[in-house]
């Protein structure tokens, strides 16, 4: 069954065992019901590394941004996970994620020197997934 919105019709008849002046047939129709089998998109997903001189060693930082947008549910959550570490929710721009489009903007925690994997994923309303990942080095 394709993504989207349905009703379901049940037509019950007893016509076949019966004379036609005695048949009964009735119907039922269902309640709207959306079937979404497909995950999120995950788009522009970029990170950008900064620098950090506040203190006596320079950090870096990265800057991360991601749009989520899925065709037939809104957006129900978003994580990341940097390094194949454990999973971090973030919070849309808009802090609250009730869209099938949402926004996603944060910083990394600071970085040591070397190449690091910042992957993110986001849930729909039925908990399809979608996920993608970018490398992002330091100097």
């Amino acid at each position: 069954m394709h993504d989207g919105a349905y009703y379901l019709k049940i037509v019950a008849t007893d016509g076949p065992s019966n004379p036609p002046a005695q048949a009964l047939t009735t119907e039922r129709e269902s309640e709207r019901f959306v079937v979404d089998n497909s995950p999120p998109a995950i788009e522009g997903l970029k990170a950008v590394a900064g620098k950090d001189q506040s203190g006596p060693n320079v950090l870096y930082f990265t800057s991360v941004q991601f749009t989520a947008r899925d065709a037939t549910s809104s957006i129900d959550r978003a994580q990341y996970s940097i390094d194949g570490g454990e999973w971090i929710i973030v919070a849309p721009k808009g802090g609250i994620s009730d869209a099938p489009e949402e926004h996603y903007e944060f910083d990394a925690p600071r970085f040591s020197p070397g190449e690091h994997t910042i992957a993110v994923r986001a849930y729909d309303h039925f908990e399809n997934v979608g996920s993608v990942k970018t490398i992002v080095k330091v100097p």
